[in-house]
């Protein structure tokens, strides 16, 4: 059931507009739980839903303290370990990605910014044999620190609060892969993407969508809330009204096969009591739900309708462009 805002709990509500489109039309929506890692935050939050666009994000939004707080140990970002068919999977992505990105790259010295960079995957991929040199800032200290010792120049923290002025305009590519539905302010860390690319670079990155059919399956079992550590889920006229008002223009989306219906399903397990042993998040078989699940989301990419949607977008290359302040 969806409710007016007025009828949300009653802790004060840190958003009147629609970060995406800006429209002041804002429903109660989805309260999902914590299926993968039983986080319990310490205060309630809901998602509120833009009535025009579609877009969804947490609220009241969380402090810099209680983020912190929703990433445990085990989360599956910081593992290796994938196992077998995640693993052909996750390898078979980052080529995928790096063929994309070299397409983006000059053919000698190409510059790549990456915001979140993990664990440098599709940094390997790119290669050096071309001079292409890699940058990018990491929340986690540990991967981060992981990065510098490989050669790459990155940064800990986050783009919205790093320091940009040895890094403007140097980047023919920024690349977020599941980040813009982490961060606390999206609509920032766009402009500030912007603010790194040369003219004509190329914005391009991955993240969860509501336009889809899983979000209208699952419903608040959908995986793409990850409650609490996604603090939006943007739709797809919502993302491209983000990226228009930062400034950028040539905007593609595009639907592309990923795990997250098998996410899904292992979370109406879990929701239903049925006794399901979570590891990183995952369940132990969890590589056997994933090939199950693979046609569906090979069909609703094909249909343009998957949970998951690719996007690029470009800095104009024309005089006047330093962005929006």
């Amino acid at each position: 059931m969806v409710l007016p805002v007025s009828a949300a709990p009653s802790e004060a509500s840190a958003a009147d507009r629609c970060a995406c489109c800006g429209a002041a039309s804002l429903l109660t929506s989805a309260e999902p739980a914590d299926y993968e890692y039983g986080v319990v935050p310490s205060r309630l939050f809901r998602f509120l839903r833009c009535s025009k666009c579609g877009t969804e994000w947490v609220d009241p939004r969380p402090t810099g303290d209680e983020l912190r707080q929703f990433y445990p140990p085990g989360y599956h970002a910081y593992n290796d370990d994938h196992g077998l068919i995640a693993s052909i999977l996750v390898a078979l992505r980052a080529r995928v990605r790096a063929r994309d990105y070299r397409s983006y790259l000059p053919d000698e010295g190409g510059l790549l910014f990456d915001v979140g960079v993990g664990d440098c995957r599709h940094f390997d991929e790119i290669g050096r044999e071309r001079g292409y040199s890699f940058a990018g800032v990491e929340i986690d200290p540990t991967m981060a620190e992981r990065a510098r010792k490989r050669g790459h120049d990155v940064e800990t923290g986050t783009l919205e609060r790093m320091d940009l002025r040895r890094h403007v305009g140097r980047y023919h590519v920024v690349s977020m892969n599941h980040v813009l539905e982490h961060v606390e302010d999206p609509a920032e860390v766009v402009r500030r993407a912007f603010r790194l690319l040369r003219p004509g670079g190329r914005l391009v990155g991955q993240l969860p969508t509501t336009s889809s059919w899983e979000h209208q399956l699952f419903g608040k079992t959908w995986a793409g809330y990850h409650f609490p550590r996604h603090l939006q889920a943007f739709s797809r006229g919502g993302l491209r009204s983000l990226l228009i008002g930062a400034g950028f223009d040539e905007v593609r989306i595009r639907s592309t096969p990923h795990i997250q219906i098998a996410l899904s399903v292992q979370n109406i397990l879990v929701e239903r009591g049925l006794p399901v042993r979570l590891r990183f998040g995952r369940a132990k078989h969890f590589g056997v739900l994933m090939a199950a699940c693979l046609p569906l989301e090979v069909i609703q990419a094909l249909a343009g309708r998957s949970g998951v949607v690719d996007f690029w977008a470009r800095r104009p290359s024309g005089p006047h462009q330093g962005g929006p302040s």
